[in-house]
């Protein structure tokens, strides 16, 4: 036959809907809060773990049922956390909201380059030693995404 296996890697593909809005230093409607149907592409490069699997599909499932109909928040714009409250303040917002309702990013704004970042990183997370690639894009409509790919 002379073939034989040279790559491995496995792709997973699902939407979520979730707010945000931005920080920037000009006039923009971003500004506002606003909601995204986002489309997430994975593709994890690896070898096949003692499972058989390069990534458990499972993981990346339980990350969009953290990230669907919440609101997306940067870590800087936290100003108090109370019992199960948050308090964000930024762009002259001043919002309380349940800590359920919210997903903080440990990243200085919520634009779709950061939230591809914070996804691969919660996939580096849990990956084995077999995994060697990561790459993460995330369509915030049809015609705009960003994308992030994390190496060892």
């Amino acid at each position: 036959m002379g073939f034989h296996v040279t790559e491995r890697k496995i792709g997973w593909h699902k939407d979520f809907d979730s707010s945000h809005f931005l920080a920037l230093p000009y006039e923009s409607k971003c500004l506002r809060i606003h909601g995204h149907t986002y489309n997430v592409d994975v593709e994890i490069w690896g070898d096949l773990n003692e499972n058989g699997m390069i990534f458990d599909f499972n993981h990346l499932s339980r990350l969009i049922k953290l990230l669907d109909h919440r609101i997306i928040v940067s870590e800087s714009w936290v100003v108090e956390r109370k019992e199960d409250i948050i308090v964000i303040e930024k762009n002259g917002k001043h919002i309380e909201l349940p800590a359920d309702e919210a997903v903080i990013l440990d990243k200085p704004n919520v634009t779709a380059e950061f939230i591809a970042e914070w996804f691969a990183e919660r996939i580096a997370e849990k990956a084995g030693d077999n995994v060697e690639k990561i790459r993460v894009k995330i369509w915030e409509d049809p015609r705009s995404y960003a994308e992030v790919t994390l190496e060892k």
